[in-house]
């Protein structure tokens, strides 16, 4: 009997697939205190005050060990990474250990790793006061890029383009504190192109990579407008094959022996750029996107990496739609508030060029709280023949999609029904 720990924020909402698992006979759970009765009946829940705190998951985990021996550890959400790994290192479990882990986390870590490695980044540097934040931005001048070292996706990471801002940035949510001590302060880049790429790796080999390239550059765009959109490149694509060899030195950088990435790179005019790269699934509906296209689940990839299992159940996956040469997607834009109008998915289906769509949200629902680059309403996935039938015809998604809302809390504008003529 496979007796899997997930190590999850309180933050998120784990996919039902990983939920539902035919690999898993028994699942527990540690996440973060006040958010036990989003798992069903039959899951074992342990909860901390943080799952940053690597200490405290521990000791939730011996508290699970003691009851049913652990088979693996599942962390397929950036802020668990950490302390999932510090539980495999500690009780001998296989994935990615602490010291890894770390290699994929820590930003600051990670550009030195990859740097020292030979490989191309834009200028960095690791700070671990709000003074050295402020002395090594005037050192690389205006605009800067400032990050936390460690945290998922765009959360907080900003562009300043002066001390004000920085400042500003400092007094919310950038400021440097014990659970988060390091920041990195990175010099902008003029980015012509951003890609991502998506890999499986086990036995320190590479079994899988896509190469992705975004509609636009995801940073700046958080928040404004829609969210990301992205188009897989063809395996024999030249940016593919430029990027995939990006990716390989990567992984054999940090050292990974069996998981999966995500790995963001820049094309600027100087040549490509590693930004970063990440030791679980793509977030969105990258995963979902790959699927379609090659057959590849990268979240059961990821379970099954975790619990010492072949990548791929049955040799190499085979590709669902190998007729379609280019498959994009993109999401749906949200607005703060009470939806009340929304594009419906029959709609969106009746789009040229249209695989697959999948709403998240309705008419009635609250959006509420920060907006992040994957935050969405829902995904559409789109087929074409060529590079530029697809953005075309993800730009048709966007352009016939329409959301309104209504601030939280206000009154319904009554319905007034005209009163009808007389029949003559």
């Amino acid at each position: 009997m496979t007796h899997a720990v997930l190590v999850c924020s309180g933050a998120r909402i784990p996919s039902p697939r990983l939920l539902d698992s035919p690999l898993i006979d028994r699942l527990s759970v540690v996440t973060e205190h006040g958010h036990v009765a989003r798992y069903a009946e039959g899951v074992a829940v342990e909860t901390v005050g943080s799952i940053r705190d690597v200490d405290e998951v521990l000791a939730a985990a011996w508290r699970i060990t003691g009851r049913y021996p652990i088979d693996g550890v599942l962390a397929p959400y950036e802020v668990g990474l950490p302390a999932a790994g510090y539980v495999r290192t500690v009780l001998g479990l296989p994935g990615p250990d602490f010291h890894t882990a770390t290699l994929f986390t820590n930003k600051h870590v990670m550009k030195q790793q990859l740097s020292r490695a030979g490989l191309d980044l834009m200028p960095f540097a690791g700070v671990h006061s709000d003074a050295q934040v402020r002395a090594r931005t005037e050192e690389f001048g205006w605009p800067v890029v400032v990050k936390p070292a460690y945290g998922g996706g765009s959360k907080d990471v900003a562009v300043v383009a002066d001390a004000a801002e920085l400042d500003a940035w400092l007094a919310g949510s950038g400021s440097l504190r014990p659970d988060n001590p390091t920041a990195v302060i990175e010099r902008l880049a003029k980015i012509l192109t951003e890609y991502h790429c998506d890999g499986v790796v086990a036995d320190g080999q590479v079994r899988f990579a896509v190469t992705s390239r975004y509609l636009e550059p995801v940073l700046g765009r958080i928040g404004q407008g829609n969210p990301y959109g992205s188009y897989q490149l063809p395996l024999d694509h030249p940016e593919h094959l430029a990027v995939a060899e990006l990716h390989a030195t990567a992984v054999a950088t940090l050292g990974l022996r069996s998981g999966v990435t995500h790995l963001e790179v820049f094309a600027t005019p100087d040549g490509l750029r590693v930004s970063e790269i990440a030791c679980r699934p793509g977030g969105g509906a990258v995963p979902a996107a790959i699927e379609l296209r090659h057959g590849v689940n990268m979240l059961d990839a990821c379970v099954r990496t975790s619990l010492d299992l072949p990548p791929f159940p049955d040799g190499a996956p085979a590709p669902v739609h190998p007729e379609v040469r280019y498959l994009g997607h993109c999401g749906l834009a949200l607005r703060p508030g009470v939806i009340t109008e929304m594009t419906s998915e029959r709609e969106l289906a009746q789009l040229p060029g249209v695989l697959r769509v999948d709403l998240l949200n309705e008419v009635g629902d609250e959006i509420a709280g920060h907006i992040y680059s994957a935050s969405a309403a829902g995904f559409v996935h789109v087929g074409a023949e060529t590079e530029q039938e697809v953005r075309d015809r993800l730009a048709a998604v966007r352009a016939g999609y329409r959301i309104r809302t209504r601030p939280a809390g206000a009154p319904v504008k009554p319905q007034v029904t005209e009163p009808q003529a007389a029949s003559s």
